[in-house]
């Protein structure tokens, strides 16, 4: 906990809600950021979009102090504005009746969402001002002042916010221009969200379709060529024969596509469907248009501004084969993406353009890590361990014992420090093993993650080593750009290497992450292979785990061979020999010899 004294700066509070996911909480005080989270951490709701009462209550409680306390609310949402784009719906599409009532609904809605009209949070912060900002402001934000940056470009991408879909600025000290915007229907994120539905997949699956694509060929490029493209005054533009929403058409919920996709592409795959040839040709030619169209918005957007450094958020710039080509083509070095560039980072970049644009500080707040949420000490996890009734082992040398089981082919759940923020497992809460053999990608994702047999595992690898093994000489800390693996290496990293060859490193440095950069580091003293296989701890359809007791409920109900918490190792049979040979450590104190395992839910 970091106490704040009634001295200090002022105290920033930002939410993220009102968008339909990922809500959230940020507090920033003493001019430094004390928490980020997302709600679904702590309600083991994924994509949880209810109101952020426990996150709230989480920042409050980091801080160690009340509602009273709060001099700011920044919110990542604002109902007003563009109120002739909004009324352009109405006669947008379809004017029947149904369909007509759900457009009158879809304004509605948009307009009274959940922090909307301020009251709930003016309750719970009596001497606060209230602020709402532009939802792709906040994306903006949560880039531009993360960076290190005093003047950069950017880019926002998502499905959509209040009504915007895009932004493109310009950073400057402490204030933000906006360039351009593009508005709904017109949406990229819409767009591939509606390709990966035909696909079979859900909401959310978008990284999915960028897996699948790996396995096919863009042979169906030119009809994507045709369906979207770059607009130098838009931004972009989609062509709404192909892509429809609920909110201007009589479309069933999520089937965002036309006929006419199914006339070019034929008949959309059921998720109980086989994926053939077919559908990773059409993922593939999905992602090679998006990375041509990627590299053309943030080309004439560097060009325009005549700045390249380049920030980059919103959910579309999550996709990190997009990325990579911003970088790779247009030679851009200096390129900033917010590790929660989903709207899980709407709650930071509010309390961030509080402290900033309102608060008029040019002075950059610290951001060089995504650990901002949830940490446990030694003390609370043997008290939680007591709880369940659980033998633990107290390691000494935590990196080296865990190097050492993964040369000898276990899989671990890796439970460090405090959570990150964002959709990617960052060496806080991960599931870590050998990326050399190729049986690893096979055994953790059927036995540990249930999931589909075509995803990929990331490496997390040794900053100083990255350009060694991957095409990829700048950092890239977040897992947000997917270059090509060294060709003499892929041979080597086999779990970690996809079908195309390609890889989606995490770097780590000393500083970020210490404790995880030393496991590595000896893992390379050890095997000369200087990362591992990172994905994160979970499994298919739940939140990553945030607390001591959500790691052993996951461990517990998978094929993870061990569990490592702060400086306590946990194996299922409560048998230690193989440790003892490895570590000299001790029992856990106060801890019964009789597991109990912990109950689901």
């Amino acid at each position: 906990m970091s106490p704040v004294s009634p001295d200090n700066d002022r105290i920033i509070l930002g939410l993220g809600c009102s968008s339909g996911h990922d809500s959230g909480a940020s507090l920033i005080a003493g001019g430094r950021l004390l928490a980020a989270i997302e709600e679904e951490r702590l309600t083991r709701k994924k994509h949880d979009s209810d109101f952020p009462m426990q996150s709230i209550r989480f920042c409050l409680d980091r801080a160690g102090i009340s509602g009273d306390r709060v001099d700011q609310v920044v919110i990542g949402w604002t109902p007003r504005g563009h109120y002739l784009k909004k009324a352009g719906i109405l006669v947008h599409k379809s004017m029947s009746p149904r369909v007509m009532r759900r457009k009158a609904a879809f304004l509605r809605n948009l307009h009274y969402g959940t922090l909307n009209d301020g009251r709930t949070v003016r309750m719970l912060f009596p001497n606060a001002s209230v602020h709402f900002i532009e939802h792709h402001m906040a994306h903006a934000a949560s880039s531009f002042y993360a960076s290190p940056f005093d003047r950069a470009s950017i880019l926002s991408l998502d499905g959509r916010g209040e009504w915007s879909t895009g932004l493109l600025g310009l950073g400057d000290g402490s204030g933000i221009v906006k360039i351009r915007e593009s508005f709904w229907p017109q949406s990229l994120g819409l767009l591939y969200l509606a390709f990966t539905r035909y696909l079979g997949f859900g909401n959310h699956d978008e990284y999915k379709v960028m897996g699948l694509a790996a396995y096919g060929e863009p042979v169906h490029l030119d009809e994507m060529r045709k369906i979207f493209r770059f607009d130098p005054e838009t931004i972009f533009h989609v062509d709404t024969a192909y892509i429809q929403h609920q909110s201007y058409s009589g479309c069933a919920k999520g089937d965002y596509w036309t006929s006419l996709v199914e006339k070019t592409f034929g008949p959309p795959r059921k998720d109980s469907q086989e994926i053939t040839r077919t559908h990773m040709d059409i993922a593939c030619s999905l992602q090679a248009r998006l990375n041509e169209v990627g590299v053309e918005i943030a080309g004439n957007l560097v060009q325009s501004t005549g700045i390249d450094n380049l920030c980059l958020a919103g959910g579309v710039c999550l996709n990190g084969v997009m990325n990579y080509q911003i970088h790779k083509q247009l030679s851009l070095d200096n390129i900033y993406i917010q590790p929660a560039s989903n709207d899980g980072g709407v709650s930071l970049g509010a309390a961030l353009y509080g402290y900033h644009a309102i608060g008029g500080n040019r002075e950059k707040i610290g951001f060089d890590h995504a650990y901002w949420g949830s940490g446990f000490t030694n003390e609370e996890i043997e008290q939680e361990l007591g709880n369940y009734r659980i033998a633990a082992r107290r390691l000494a040398d935590v990196p080296g014992t865990v190097a050492r089981l993964l040369v000898d082919g276990k899989i671990i759940g890796w439970f460090q420090g405090r959570s990150e923020l964002g959709p990617r497992a960052l060496g806080s809460r991960s599931i870590i093993a050998d990326p050399r053999p190729a049986e690893n990608k096979d055994i953790v994702n059927a036995r540990i993650k249930f999931r589909e047999e075509f995803r990929p595992f990331a490496p997390s690898v040794m900053e100083e080593h990255c350009a060694e093994w991957f095409d990829l000489d700048i950092s890239s800390p977040y897992m947000l750009m997917i270059p090509t693996v060294r060709e003499d290496k892929r041979g080597i990293i086999q779990a970690v290497t996809h079908v195309d060859g390609t890889a989606r490193p995490q770097t780590v440095s000393r500083t970020a992450n210490p404790r995880y950069h030393a496991l590595i580091e000896e893992f390379y003293r050890l095997t000369g292979c200087p990362l591992i296989l990172n994905t994160s701890f979970n499994v298919k359809g739940e939140p990553i785990v945030d607390s001591p007791a959500d790691a052993l409920r996951c461990f517990f109900s998978t094929g993870l061979d061990y569990l490592v918490m702060g400086d306590f190792i946990i194996s299922k049979s409560m048998v230690y020999d193989e440790i003892d040979g490895i570590d000299k450590g001790e029992s856990a104190r106060g801890v019964g010899a009789t597991a109990r395992e912990p109950e689901a839910g």
